[in-house]
């Protein structure tokens, strides 16, 4: 008798334990994707950072007025010698909507796809370019959002 109520406790708590760990599961509904480039040195190209998100969810655009309320999205790109930034980061295929929360116009970028373009020179040969990108994602159907923050690093082979 005491075996058999130790393991039906036993089978419980690793049931419990199961169900814990699948409501504790992290969000992850974006990922990205960076362009690979080739240039040489003196060339300026255009680093693409591209956004994939699962359905329903968005992020908002990096030219969001951050005086409205969701903070923009931010992508910083660390400085090194072998590469300079030209002009500013560039969002691509935003949306616009008025958004009753925050009580105007929200500029975001959906799961239809989309993303960001940083015009780089390539000052010397092969450089890698680092950063990082802090956003929020969130999803249009229960309104919850997720502030992740990642790190990006793309090579640029010079032939």
């Amino acid at each position: 008798m005491k075996k058999t109520f130790k393991k039906v406790l036993l089978i419980g708590v690793y049931l419990l334990g199961g169900v814990i760990c699948l409501n504790a599961q992290i969000l992850d509904p974006a990922d990205w994707e960076f362009s690979q480039l080739d240039a040489k040195v003196g060339e300026t190209q255009e680093v693409t950072l591209k956004v994939i998100l699962d359905d329903s969810w968005y992020i908002y655009s990096n030219d969001q007025d951050p005086e409205l309320g969701p903070k923009p999205t931010e992508i910083t790109f660390a400085a090194h010698p072998s590469y300079e930034l030209v002009e500013g980061l560039k969002p691509l295929k935003v949306k616009e909507k008025y958004d009753d929360i925050w009580e105007g116009n929200i500029r975001f970028i959906d799961e239809s796809g989309g993303g960001f373009i940083q015009k780089i020179k390539v000052l010397k040969d092969n450089p890698v370019i680092r950063g990082t990108i802090v956003y929020s994602v969130c999803s249009m159907v229960t309104g919850q959002c997720v502030f992740p923050e990642e790190e990006f690093e793309i090579k640029v082979l010079t032939p």
